[in-house]
């Protein structure tokens, strides 16, 4: 996963031009209805559970998903939360803090391009090493209102990873643009288009619609984490475009400073 997603937001000075107040004009012309209108899309809820860790109590929260104008944003809840906003086309990740009034935007190729030196060269090696193994049980099993499959997913390297995974043909929902930019094997990370990543991309292809539950267990370093994520709405509605721009009076956040990561899950 990236980790700036990264899951943050953009602050760049604005630079007036002729172009810029010519199109401030127009839409000075456009009707306000028309320049926020509303465009069916997806709205996703999901529950996201962790069994706790490092002596920390299990916890349950609430994530949700809006997905419209090729645009992803994850809504996730509790004071500490941060809200994420994935543009495939632009190829940023933004981070909303709503506790500090911040944003930062990431530039997924940008942070891919800078990862250079022994230190990535280490960890595309040991990512590379990582092996990917999907089983299709033929167990069903209903879920709320779908139909699901079970799907068994083994990851070994520089972690163990298992996952058990219910998922449903019955939804006509594709998020693999986003969840390719927070992957490190996806086209545009860390190992790309390397013999490792294509062989892991292909394994994950194996599973065929889209997860509703998620049962997952990774152990590193000595220390084990469970989680789980299960989807409880799915359905098309009219989503504002405005829900994908940043909050006013919000302030760009410093690069060099950390933020804390996102609360919930970055699946929708």
């Amino acid at each position: 996963m990236l980790n700036p997603q990264g899951s943050r937001s953009t602050r760049s000075p604005i630079q007036t031009s002729s172009l810029l107040r010519a199109a401030l004009l127009l839409a000075a012309l456009v009707p306000v209805s028309a320049a926020i209108a509303d465009t069916e899309g997806y709205y996703v809820e999901t529950i996201n559970r962790s069994a706790g860790v490092m002596g920390e109590a299990p916890s349950e929260d609430l994530s949700k998903t809006y997905l419209a104008y090729d645009k992803m944003k994850v809504v996730n809840e509790g004071p500490d939360a941060t809200d994420m906003i994935m543009d495939p086309t632009a190829g940023t990740i933004t981070f909303i803090n709503h506790a500090e009034k911040e944003y930062l935007p990431i530039n997924v190729q940008s942070v891919m391009e800078s990862m250079s030196g022994p230190a990535a060269e280490q960890m595309r090696n040991m990512m590379g090493e990582m092996t990917v193994k999907v089983e299709a049980t033929g167990e069903t099993k209903k879920i709320g209102d779908w139909d699901t499959k079970q799907y068994r997913v083994t990851k070994t390297g520089m972690m163990s990873v298992d996952q058990e995974i219910w998922a449903t043909e019955d939804v006509d929902l594709d998020v693999t643009r986003y969840t390719d930019m927070m992957s490190l094997s996806g086209p545009g990370g860390m190992l790309a288009n390397s013999p490792a990543g294509i062989a892991q991309r292909e394994e994950m292809s194996k599973i065929k619609g889209y997860p509703i539950l998620t049962k997952t267990k990774m152990e590193m370093m000595g220390t084990t984490m469970e989680t789980e994520t299960e989807v409880t709405v799915i359905r098309k509605e009219a989503i504002p475009a405005d829900i994908f721009e940043i909050p006013q009076g919000y302030g760009e956040r410093d690069m060099s400073v950390q933020m804390p990561p996102p609360g919930g899950s970055a699946h929708p």
